[in-house]
């Protein structure tokens, strides 16, 4: 077990040096960043298990959550704390950037440095996993987070790059409806396919269009799926 740390500025460019020179082919140790002058205790002195294994994104997620519950702390104490989550990626930086096949594929710097700009920070594995969660629960985050820690995959990258989107309960409880498999416990298959018809890209067109007449706010999630053109009957079976 280890204290919940946040790095500062300087632990913030170790780690990305250590990312970047791990991107370069260099065969480097992962630095020692849990101590000063490369970070600092969070304000409450919460233990994580720097050993736990995380099948899929949502069980990171869950555990995050239970860990700040069972210490008092809220969402909004942390959900902004960039340095904190990045913290998080340096902490388990084996899972989320595993070794496969013999090599080790390092994404972009967004994946593990986490940023205050939305435009990256949904694109962080976990501040993005935790912020879906605790949001929605585990039920409307399954078509985000049911991917291994190391997938950001498109249903995440197509709903929750948009601020109004992946901030509208009704729509996340709508695209669950259509492209959640509840007996298989998967994503149905095609609902990101460019070219299947009523694919998640086409929900995203309809639903700016719906908007323009319907307040999407005030409206179940069932209301609106009676609102979808016939190109979606597919997926509401």
């Amino acid at each position: 077990m280890i204290t919940i740390r946040v790095l500062t500025d300087k632990g913030i460019e170790e780690f990305r040096s250590y990312i970047h020179s791990l991107r370069s082919g260099l065969q480097v140790h992962r630095p020692n960043l849990n101590i000063e002058p490369y970070s600092y205790e969070f304000k409450s002195s919460i233990q994580v298990d720097e050993d736990r294994l995380f099948s899929t994104r949502i069980d990171l997620a869950k555990y995050l959550s239970a860990c700040f519950a069972q210490s008092g702390i809220r969402r909004v104490d942390v959900i902004g704390n960039n340095a904190l989550w990045t913290w998080f990626a340096y902490l388990w930086f084996d899972q989320l950037c595993p070794i496969i096949n013999g090599k080790r594929k390092i994404r972009e710097d967004s994946r593990y440095i986490c940023s205050s700009d939305y435009r990256d920070y949904y694109r962080h594995y976990v501040a993005a996993a935790y912020n879906i969660f605790s949001l929605y629960g585990e039920e409307n985050s399954k078509l985000f987070l049911h991917c291994p820690v190391y997938i950001h995959n498109d249903f995440t990258e197509q709903l929750a790059s948009r601020q109004y989107i992946i901030s509208n309960k009704t729509i996340i409880e709508l695209a669950h409806l259509l492209y959640w498999d509840s007996k298989e416990n998967k994503p149905k298959r095609g609902g990101t396919d460019r070219n299947r018809p009523g694919n998640v890209r086409r929900l995203i067109k309809v639903l700016s269009q719906l908007e323009l007449t319907y307040d999407l706010h005030s409206m179940s999630a069932r209301e609106l799926l009676k609102l979808l053109p016939k190109e979606f009957d597919v997926w509401k079976k």
